[in-house]
């Protein structure tokens, strides 16, 4: 696939969307057939396992208190992530709740040690972890390339069977990466007004690829954008619900924010303010119109803002918010991954609970998430369980 895919308008748009919920339909039922014959064994007992699952929430998190909904999606780049997550011993298993989700970091370039994530090592990841957590799910998060033999494909993992959605990180660097497949791709831009129609297209492209593929029609499609203060996010969520309505319902569309520049700059308060920020955003309408003021000859710019239609209102559970964190930190290093602790990490959680998030993206190694496990904020919303084994397929008793 070559090129931005344009919106279809009017009439057209209608009926290519009552075509893509029949298709999506008839693919459904055929991705539940090839399954059901083509199962490998290890595919049939973790599908036995998935049976005894409770229902995952309509959203990236659960609704209620904070303890409820808090979520955590985390970061897989290698098959030695995987393993501290699955083993039997001194592995972390415990410390994941059913609700909690797996990000394939498909764009995961390779080390000298493990190889990049292509498509075929993703596969593979997927059925190790879908086999240990069952009740788990897994999201592909994926470039904009269109090479598909190479890390950074824009649909790595789309006929997987253990893969319920796909979210393309949507910031420069793989913008410009993907050029090199796209040559028709213009120049990257922070400008709002014109990144949302290319968010727009790319949000159709992908949808309607995913809608044709016989293995893939069930999956949602979703967005990892890159934080800009000018950027209206409740926007990019409303055109991912659109998006993703041929699955039979609204409000289905993720999005995760790559917002770990307001927490390694601006700790707790900062955090908590980008939090509250995109709460409005998913909540209002922002309107900037000239007004006359008394006394002045020249209108000035007025913002006001709106309630959003009930409709048109994306959920804050299908919202998370990322934190990027490493166990050696240096504050004078410029990427927040490398700079921000985990003991920051975990004072930025509470504040953006309470602005009603759920779902945090914990960007980080193993032995930084252990430590983020022992802060007290994160120890009291995911204690540990008295199961020490992460064959439990997501579920444990608090201990």
């Amino acid at each position: 696939m070559a090129g931005v895919v344009t919106e279809p308008t009017g009439r057209i748009a209608r009926r290519a969307r009552r075509a893509a919920a029949l298709v999506a339909a008839a693919l459904a039922l055929c991705l539940f057939l090839l399954i059901g014959n083509a199962a490998s064994p290890r595919d049939a007992t973790a599908a036995k396992a998935s049976q005894a699952c409770p229902a995952p929430p309509f959203g990236l998190a659960p609704t209620g208190s904070a303890g409820e909904r808090f979520t955590m999606l985390i970061r897989i780049n290698t098959e030695g992530n995987v393993n501290t997550w699955t083993k039997p011993d001194g592995g972390m298993g415990g410390r994941v709740r059913p609700q909690d989700i797996f990000v394939l970091n498909t764009r995961f370039q390779g080390t000298g040690q493990f190889p990049s994530m292509t498509p075929p090592v993703a596969a593979e990841l997927a059925a190790q972890l879908h086999e240990t957590f069952p009740c788990n799910r897994i999201i592909a998060l994926n470039g904009m390339s269109y090479d598909p033999s190479t890390a950074g494909y824009a649909f790595s993992l789309i006929d997987n069977p253990f893969v319920f959605a796909l979210l393309t990180d949507f910031e420069q660097s793989d913008w410009d990466s993907g050029r090199l497949t796209d040559p028709a791709r213009p120049l990257w831009t922070d400008s709002f007004p014109a990144a949302f129609p290319r968010i727009k297209a790319w949000d159709f492209g992908v949808a309607s690829t995913v809608a044709a593929n016989p293995a893939g029609a069930g999956k949602r499609t979703g967005l990892a954008p890159q934080d800009l203060a000018s950027w209206n996010y409740g926007q990019v969520a409303q055109d991912l619900n659109k998006k993703n309505s041929r699955l039979g319902a609204r409000k289905l569309g993720p999005l995760n924010v790559q917002t770990q520049d307001a927490c390694a700059s601006g700790g707790a308060a900062g955090f908590g303010a980008r939090a509250k920020q995109l709460r409005l955003q998913y909540t209002f309408k922002f309107i900037t119109k000239k007004v006359k003021e008394k006394g002045k000859k020249k209108k000035v710019k007025e913002t006001i803002r709106l309630p959003l239609k009930k409709e048109a209102k994306p959920i804050m559970s299908n919202l998370a918010m990322e934190i990027s964190f490493t166990d050696s930190p240096n504050a004078v290093t410029s990427q927040a991954i490398l700079s921000t602790s985990a003991a920051l990490a975990a004072s930025c959680v509470p504040p953006a609970l309470k602005q009603g998030l759920g779902a945090f993206f914990f960007f980080a190694a193993e032995d930084a998430m252990r430590q983020l496990f022992q802060e007290p904020q994160i120890a009291a919303l995911r204690p540990p369980t008295t199961v020490g084994s992460g064959n439990t397929g997501g579920v444990g008793s608090p201990g």
